[in-house]
């Protein structure tokens, strides 16, 4: 025999709200880890591992994904050593595939002994493609 039963207004509202939070939740803790990666690369002065964070399609201001690398690479020629730490992330879901973090980042610098930081508030946007979540502007 075969049950039927009814949802209230309620539970429907509950259960998408629990269906949206959970797929949310693995795509926030995936941008965590993009923009992680991105410190990381930064510290270690590795341009290769900064381009994997990069979308294809990059563009901000006028600047393609060429344009931040090569920017990017000339900083870590500048200095001896480096240091990027961000926090205070807060991550706006636009749709499925696209999303903008706002965070604060230090930058510390070692140049003829000395070192020197920048701090600073960014807005990053976000593509979520096959290869997972990606860095699309704000650079």
């Amino acid at each position: 025999m075969l049950h039927t039963f009814k949802l209230r207004p309620i539970q429907i509202v509950a259960v998408t709200i629990t269906l949206l939070l959970t797929a949310c939740g693995g795509d926030k803790q995936d941008i965590h880890q993009l923009l992680d990666a991105r410190d990381q690369a930064v510290s270690s002065r590795n341009i290769n591992s900064y381009s994997a964070l990069l979308h294809t399609e990059y563009s901000h201001l006028g600047q393609s994904a060429s344009d931040v690398l090569a920017r990017v690479e000339a900083l870590f020629f500048q200095f001896d050593t480096m240091e990027m730490s961000s926090s205070d992330r807060t991550i706006y879901f636009v749709d499925d595939s696209h999303a903008q973090c706002e965070q604060s980042y230090i930058l510390r610098v070692k140049a003829d002994d000395e070192w020197r930081a920048i701090a600073q508030r960014e807005r990053l946007d976000l593509i979520k493609s096959a290869d997972g979540w990606k860095i699309s502007g704000g650079l």
